[in-house]
């Protein structure tokens, strides 16, 4: 099996996926080349990727709840980059349903970092962490960070919830295709080609880096715990502007005008 892509270079990639040397060789020149191939949108995401990891220059260790949420929120937000420019549609979405979640819980955390709000010991002696404890973190942010809440809930509810959070046909169709006049079917490891999505994958991959990043920033505010890195806001207002334009320029295409109707993809 083989996928070809034509780099802006107009140097052609054949992409090969028999075995998984194949799949970790060109997994690998799919994230090399990621700039060439997607321009402004892969830099874009990888941009608010590298401020994501180095925003903040320190933090208290009494916020190592804040910590440790941040550390998923990191981790996952590569992954979610990784798996777009892969061809990993579904695996991005649920990627960046962790951060969401995460991203909640860290900004919930700067406030409130009792270990208590998000464990309980259970009378075996074991700790758990029921939805109560979550609810609570999304009902305190609607009410204290309402434009923040909002966006992590469009993002989490709207777009991953509603579409790729559960095994359906549509989704598996980026990676299945039937071929009745050949009397057989394709199944590639990687999703089949199409730009267009990738590119609207990195935008929002970056947008979600912005709405958690000025919602921590927001938090921290009132509680003045956290120190940001010297360059953090003008970082974050340059890609802030940069984002913005390139949702502008998705929206204006006869493509996003066809299926509008069907994506609820809300920018901070």
């Amino acid at each position: 099996m083989w996928g070809m892509v034509v780099l802006g270079t107009n140097i052609t990639m054949e992409y090969k996926q028999d075995t998984i040397g194949d799949i970790l060789t060109s997994e690998h020149e799919m994230v090399v080349h990621g700039a060439e191939l997607y321009g402004e949108y892969f830099i874009n995401a990888n941009e608010f990727n590298s401020l994501l990891q180095d925003f903040i220059k320190s933090v208290g260790m009494e916020l190592y709840v804040f910590a440790a949420f941040l550390s998923v929120v990191k981790k996952y937000h590569t992954l979610s980059l990784f798996s777009a420019v892969r061809r990993h549609h579904v695996q991005m979405m649920l990627d960046l349903r962790i951060v969401l979640e995460a991203g909640a819980a860290a900004a919930y955390a700067i406030a409130n970092p009792q270990k208590e709000n998000f464990l309980t010991v259970m009378d075996n002696g074991l700790v758990d962490s029921p939805k109560e404890l979550s609810s609570k973190w999304y009902a305190w942010l609607d009410k204290n960070y309402s434009a923040g809440s909002q966006a992590i809930k469009n993002f989490k509810v709207e777009v991953i919830n509603k579409t790729t959070a559960h095994a359906n046909l549509i989704y598996a169709q980026k990676n299945f295709e039937l071929n009745p006049n050949k009397n057989s079917f394709s199944i590639p490891f990687f999703d089949f080609p199409d730009d267009y999505h990738i590119k609207s994958d990195l935008w929002m991959i970056g947008n979600i880096a912005l709405c958690l990043m000025d919602l921590f920033n927001g938090v921290n505010k009132s509680q003045n715990v956290i120190k940001f890195s010297e360059d953090f806001v003008p970082r974050l207002l340059a890609l802030e502007k940069q984002n913005h334009r390139l949702k502008d320029e998705m929206m204006d295409t006869e493509r996003f005008k066809k299926i509008s109707s069907n994506q609820k993809y809300e920018s901070s």
